[in-house]
């Protein structure tokens, strides 16, 4: 492991945010027991919760994390960075998770965006971050309007990757659980209890790796506690939760150390006379050897009584069904609807848009010309000024609603831009090939459907990657989604390998995945191009990597690629525009950008509030306001 000063650890608890969110007295033990963990491991420890300061804030978290880092960066190499959060949490897509802090009702960047965090801390050098949180990642109409913050500013340095490791209670639209205090002992997060269980060598079984006669606990070995032992414990409550370890270290991968036994000492040297008296039978050895004595690891912190309460909690195992039942239903709801909606399969102009579920004032494109078709209201024609023949022809196309707001859609020639307005919070938007056949549409109806109902699971984004990389898969819109995914995980090289794919199949990429991580932008002419660096083969680093070819294969790198919109496609690739690789040339248009964020929608797509619209339109490049449409009514 590194030495102690090269390492710290953030520890961070909020149990009171209010806005009518429950109280979570337990989260300020999970903060204070792992804390006193770190700093029995020699760790620079951190520890801010809202049991002895007034309120967690971004300005409270950033001073004290930047302080932190400047003490150890100012005199050496940053090995490790620990953040650990307890307290209430959000996810409002894959990969786009919320840590809520004392004032998130009333300001909503006053939350802890965990990817965008993690993009950030690349500009201060870690060589390895672990990311441990006990909070929900749960699915909730009253968390839709939260953006977040990174917390840190950012430096100015370059970015270097870093080894990733991620622990956290439960997946995507999953509940994690506290348990009220019985007796003595207090209020407790059931995750980090078993967490430390794990992190104190307390483990049974194969639960270490080994070093000689040295047993480890590791980040692998944590992985494999974490999901064997979780669900155990928490059936002992009555709930469910199952948690999303993701071990990514692979150089130093040590978080304890317990010393094996020392080796038995060398016998003593004996010189013999010319007359031996051997041993009776029976008789003492004649050298007795002591064996070492192996002293009792003594913990950081007190080992937590878990076990089954008297009472079932029969009430939160049913809550949790009916969770899940509620989340299936809006899946289904959600492919009834979009579903069922026209999508016409044919453009002469070489692409259009479809709309439904709205009433639309007006259309508007960047490098086009939008044409209704005759007897369809809710069908555009749209003629890009590059002309129908070019397959990296796109523009950006602005639909503004009845009620004010804005959807920004880019249109890609050679496919069909299908946009279902579904209520005041949700939308469903995909591309697909014109002359497709239907069941390409359903597909990615099912996979947008998952995605807004919290059931979305890691297996199905990695499966459209892999067809993506493969040209099986030509519903341009699912990159962006398995982008968030990567992103999440801060995997650049799969990032960069998903926007090659893009290159190889003749396609612009999609704005989203260059802002993660896919290159590096530049602008000419108010259009974005990418620098997209080769992705050299690896070995897999892992069982599951090895399983998934596309996450360690080469890919080429290509240079001055065109890039799909001027505009992010799903609201979470908004956070990234700070931290995006711009050079010079595309400084205005990232300006331009930021300028549109504080005027976000809810949902999983970008829309844009009325309030925006000014913003928006130089974002977009649009120069002439279009003649607003008559409000035509859509079934």
């Amino acid at each position: 492991m590194p030495s102690a000063s090269e390492r710290i650890f953030v520890a961070i608890a909020v149990s009171r945010p209010g806005g009518g969110l429950d109280p979570l007295p337990g989260a300020i033990t999970a903060a204070e027991r792992m804390a006193a963990w770190a700093r029995g491991q020699g760790y620079i420890t951190v520890l801010l919760h809202d049991g002895n300061l007034p309120e967690i804030t971004v300005e409270l978290l950033r001073e004290a994390i930047s302080q932190a880092i400047n003490q150890v960066t100012d005199h050496a190499l940053l090995k490790r960075l620990v953040i650990f959060f307890a307290g209430h949490g959000a996810a409002l897509a894959v990969g786009d998770q919320y840590w809520i802090l004392t004032h998130w009702k009333k300001d909503s960047s006053q939350a802890i965006k965990v990817s965008a965090l993690q993009r950030m801390l690349e500009y201060y050098g870690p060589r390895q971050v672990s990311v441990i949180g006990d909070a929900c990642q749960e699915f909730s109409a009253q968390f839709i309007n939260l953006v977040g913050s990174a917390v840190l500013f950012q430096p100015d340095e370059e970015q270097r990757p870093y080894e990733l490791d991620q622990f956290f209670a439960v997946d995507v639209g999953k509940q994690a659980f506290m348990i009220k205090a019985q007796g003595e002992q207090k209020d407790f997060c059931l995750f980090t209890e078993v967490l430390l269980d794990a992190l104190e060598g307390d483990a049974q079984g194969d639960f270490f790796d080994a070093e000689g006669a040295d047993r480890l606990v590791t980040s692998q070995s944590l992985a494999r506690y974490l999901d064997s032992t979780l669900a155990q414990q928490a059936g002992k409550y009555g709930v469910r939760m199952v948690a999303r370890p993701r071990p990514g270290f692979y150089t130093d991968r040590t978080y304890l150390k317990i010393p094996g036994p020392p080796p038995l000492p060398e016998p003593p040297s004996i010189h013999f006379n010319a007359e031996i008296n051997l041993p009776t039978a029976g008789a003492a050895p004649w050298i007795e050897l002591e064996p070492p004595m192996l002293q009792a690891r003594v913990r950081a912190v007190d080992k937590a009584r878990l076990k089954a309460p008297r009472s079932a909690k029969a009430a939160l195992a049913s809550q949790t069904r009916a969770l899940q039942a509620g989340r299936e239903a809006r899946r289904k709801a959600f492919v009834s609807e979009v579903g069922s909606a026209p999508v016409r399969d044919h453009f002469e102009t070489g692409c259009g848009l479809c709309v439904s579920g709205a009433e639309v004032i007006s259309v508007q494109a960047s490098s086009a010309e939008v044409s209704a078709i005759d007897g369809q209201p809710s069908w555009w024609r749209i003629e890009l000024s590059s002309g129908s023949g070019d397959s990296l022809g796109w523009s950006d196309v602005l639909v503004t609603l009845a009620d004010g707001r804005i959807v920004p859609v880019c249109v890609l020639n050679g496919f069909v831009a299908a946009l279902h307005i579904i209520d005041a919070d949700s939308l469903s938007l995909f591309h697909r090939p014109l002359g497709a056949s239907e069941y390409e549409g359903r597909e990615a109806i099912e996979l947008l459907a998952q995605a807004q109902a919290g059931l979305l699971s890691r297996q199905a984004i990695i499966d459209s990657a892999v067809l993506l990389r493969d040209g099986k898969h030509r519903i341009i819109t699912l990159g962006c989604i398995a982008a968030q995914f990567y992103d999440g995980l801060r995997d650049v090289d799969s990032l960069r390998s998903m926007a090659a794919f893009y290159g190889l199949h003749q396609q612009p990429v999609p704005l989203d995945i260059i802002l993660y991580g896919g290159g590096t932008l530049s602008a000419v002419e108010g259009r974005l191009y990418a620098d997209i660096p080769a992705v050299a083969a690896r070995e897999p680093r892992t069982a599951q990597e090895r399983e998934q070819r596309f996450t360690y294969e080469s890919t080429p790198g290509f240079a001055h690629h065109p890039v799909a919109g001027r505009i992010p496609w799903m609201r979470q690739a908004w956070s990234a525009l700070a931290t995006a690789r711009c050079d010079v040339s595309a400084a205005t248009w990232r300006q331009q950008a930021l300028e549109v964020v504080e005027h976000l929608g809810p949902g999983l797509f970008s829309v844009i509030q009325p309030s925006g619209e000014a913003a928006l339109a130089q974002l977009a490049d649009i120069q002439v306001t279009q003649e607003p449409l008559e409000p035509v009514p859509l079934s």
